[in-house]
C-alpha cells in the first residue's frame, strides 16, 4: 500500500506541477497565449484516454509488478524533459506523451490494490490512496515554492528546475517499486504460509476471488456489454471535470482573489487539508457503516453549494472559505473507486471495466483545461457553472446505478428464499457471469 500512495502522489504531482509553473514564469518564459496554454492542460488527457483502457488489459496479461514500475521511470523521464522546452509546440507535445505514460498508473494501481483486500477494507485503502491528491495540492504547491528557489542556478530558470528536481525524484521512485511491489498475495514471498492463506481465504469468501484468474476474453468482452459500465462512465466524468479543473487551475483562480506568484501558489495550499481530512474520514465511514451512494452524493451536495456561494458572492473572505467546502468533490472519486472495485466482479472484467471507465473519466481531464479560462477571471462564474451542472449529471447517474443495484440484490435474495445480502462465496466459481452470478451480492 505505502508504495502504491507514493507511485500515485509522483503521478498527480508530475501532471498538476503545470499549474505551479504557470504562476512562477512558465506562462511568460515560453510567450504562451490563454489558448496555448490551454491546450497544453488538454493534451494530457488525450493520451491518457488512448492508452488508458489497453494498459490495464495488459497490465492483467503481463504483470503489475513489472508493468506499474516501468511506467513511472517513462513518464519521469518526460518530466525532466520539459525543463527543456522552449515554445508551446514543444510544451504541447511532452504533455501528450506524459500523459500517454501515466495511462498505466492509476487504474492499474486500482486494479492492483483490488486483488489484495476484501470489499469491506477497500473503502478505507482506497480513502487512503485518494487523499494523496490533496496532499499535491499542499505538498506541490510547497515543493514547487521550493524547488523555485533555485531561480538562477547554473542559469536555468526556477520554473524548469521545478521539472528536473520532481521527474528525477520520480524516477528514483519508480526503480525502487521494481525492487519491492509483488503483483498478487499468492506471489508475495514476504508473507508467511499462514498469512498467504488467509488474505487469500478472505477474498474468495468475500466475492469467489480466485488465487489465481487466467486471462479470459469472454470476461473482458463482458465488461463492454454491461449497460453499468457507461453508466460508470458518465460518474467518473461528471465528477472529474470539477476535480481536474481545480486541481489544475486553483492556483490561477486564486489570483482572482488578490494574491499574485509565490503567494498566490501558497494561499492555494491550505484548502486540500480540509480535503485530506475529509477524504480519510469518509473512508473510514464507508467501511464502517458502508452506504457508498449515501457517502457518494453527500460529497457532491456539498461541493454543489459551495460552487453556487462562489458565484452569488463578492465577499473575498466568503469566496476563499469556499475553497475548503469544494474539496468535498474528493469524496465522490475515493467512494467511487471503492465502490467500483467491489461490484465489478471477475478479475478480467474489473481490469478491462476500470481501464474503460477510467478513460472516459479522463475525457473530464482533457475538457478541464477549457474550465477556467483567463478571460474569465477574476470572478470564474462561467467555470463555477460548468462545473455545477457536471455534479448534476454525476448525482442523477449515480442514482440510476444505486438503484439498480439494490433492485438486483432484492431480486438476487428472493430468489434464494431470503438468504443473507452477504453470504459467504468459498468454494464458488462465478465464471463469465462475474457479478451477475445469482449469488453474488453488490454494495451499495
Amino acid at each position: 500500500m505505502p508504495i502504491a500512495i507514493i507511485l500515485y502522489l509522483a503521478s498527480y504531482i508530475d501532471r498538476a506541477n503545470i499549474g505551479n509553473a504557470r504562476v512562477l514564469g512558465l506562462y511568460k518564459d515560453l510567450q504562451l497565449t490563454s489558448n496555448q496554454y490551454n491546450l497544453a492542460l488538454s493534451i494530457f488527457f488525450f493520451g491518457y484516454v488512448i492508452y488508458e483502457t489497453p494498459s490495464n488489459i495488459l497490465l492483467k496479461k503481463i504483470s503489475p509488478r513489472f508493468y506499474i514500475p516501468a511506467m513511472a521511470v517513462i513518464w519521469g523521464v518526460l518530466c525532466t524533459l520539459f525543463a527543456v522546452v522552449h515554445n508551446s509546440a514543444g510544451l504541447v507535445a511532452l504533455r501528450f506523451w506524459l500523459g500517454f505514460a501515466e495511462a498505466g498508473c492509476l487504474p492499474g494501481i486500482i486494479y492492483w490494490i483490488g486483488c489484495w483486500y476484501p470489499r469491506s477494507m477497500q473503502g478505507r485503502k482506497f480513502a487512503l490512496l485518494y487523499c494523496t491528491v490533496s496532499l499535491t495540492g499542499a505538498f506541490g504547491g510547497l515543493l514547487a515554492t521550493a524547488i523555485h528557489s533555485l531561480d538562477g542556478a547554473h542559469g536555468i530558470a526556477g520554473w524548469r528546475w521545478i521539472f528536473i528536481v520532481e521527474g528525477v525524484i520520480t524516477c528514483g521512485i519508480g526503480l525502487i517499486a521494481f525492487m519491492i511491489m509483488s503483483a498478487y498475495p499468492v506471489t508475495a514471498h514476504w508473507l508467511k504460509g499462514s498469512q498467504r492463506e488467509i488474505v487469500l481465504l478472505t477474498n474468495e469468501a468475500d466475492r469467489a476471488l480466485k488465487a489465481k484468474e487466467s486471462f479470459s476474453r469472454a470476461q473482458i468482452r463482458s465488461a463492454f456489454t454491461d449497460w453499468r459500465t457507461y453508466c460508470w462512465s458518465l460518474m467518473f466524468l461528471g465528477t472529474y471535470i470539477p476535480v481536474y479543473s481545480v486541481v489544475l487551475s486553483l492556483p490561477s483562480v486564486v489570483t482572482g482573489l488578490g494574491y499574485s506568484g509565490t503567494t498566490a501558489t501558497l494561499m492555494a495550499c491550505p484548502p486540500y487539508g480540509m480535503g485530506f481530512i475529509v477524504i480519510l474520514l469518509c473512508g473510514w465511514s464507508v467501511d464502517r457503516y458502508g452506504h457508498r451512494f449515501l457517502h457518494y452524493s453527500g460529497g457532491i451536495v456539498v461541493a454543489m453549494i459551495a460552487l453556487i456561494v462562489l458565484m452569488i458572492v463578492d465577499n473575498l473572505v466568503v469566496r476563499y472559505i469556499m475553497f475548503f467546502f469544494i474539496m468535498f468533490m474528493f469524496v465522490p472519486i475515493a467512494v467511487m473507486w471503492a465502490w467500483l472495485s467491489s461490484n465489478v466482479a471477475g478479475s478480467n472484467k474489473r481490469a478491462a471495466a476500470s481501464g474503460f471507465i477510467f478513460s472516459i473519466g479522463n475525457i473530464g481531464g482533457a475538457i478541464s483545461g477549457q474550465i477556467y479560462r483567463a478571460e474569465w477571471a477574476p470572478r470564474y462564474v462561467q467555470g463555477h457553472a460548468i462545473n455545477l451542472a457536471c455534479f448534476v449529471l454525476a448525482l442523477a447517474a449515480g442514482t440510476v446505478l444505486w438503484w439498480s443495484y439494490r433492485r438486483d440484490n432484492e431480486k438476487r435474495n428472493a430468489a434464494a428464499d431470503g438468504k443473507l445480502e452477504h453470504e459467504n462465496m468459498l468454494g464458488e466459481d462465478l465464471g463469465d457471469l462475474g457479478d451477475r452470478h445469482p449469488h453474488f451480492r453488490y454494495y451499495l
